[in-house]
């Protein structure tokens, strides 16, 4: 039996996530011309949970997120993550999207991602 991990929220990560609203975050992607890496997960989903440690982790890829993208995490069981997941069609998580600042979706990926993985897709858009 494996250990038990922690809330998806409760694990440390040096990905700088956005607070707030994901209208405020989106507004800041546009001012600041930055592609979008949103993340939708939940707390009681163990996939989410090793996203968040195996993942979120990794320093190459958290180097590229905070230089050149603005991430959005939403949890899906507050009201706006509930809300944004059903605007992008989302019934299964995690899952990463990547967009411009047009909200233009470059890449989506439902389920466990590997960092390598992710690497490569942000690499192909940059």
């Amino acid at each position: 039996m494996g250990c038990k991990l922690p809330d998806a929220d409760k694990i440390k990560t040096d990905l700088n996530f956005e607070l707030g609203d994901y209208n405020l975050s989106m507004e800041k992607a546009k001012r600041d011309n930055k592609h979008i890496m949103l993340h939708f997960y939940a707390n009681w989903c163990p996939p989410c949970k090793r996203m968040r440690k195996v993942t979120f982790a990794n320093k190459s890829l958290v180097e590229k997120l905070n230089k050149d993208f603005i991430n959005i995490k939403m949890n899906v069981d507050t009201q706006d993550g509930r809300m944004q997941a059903a605007r992008f069609g989302i019934n299964g998580f995690p899952v990463v999207i990547l967009m411009d600042a047009s909200e233009q979706v470059l890449y989506k990926h439902v389920g466990f991602l590997e960092a390598s993985v992710l690497i490569q897709e942000i690499d192909k858009i940059l």
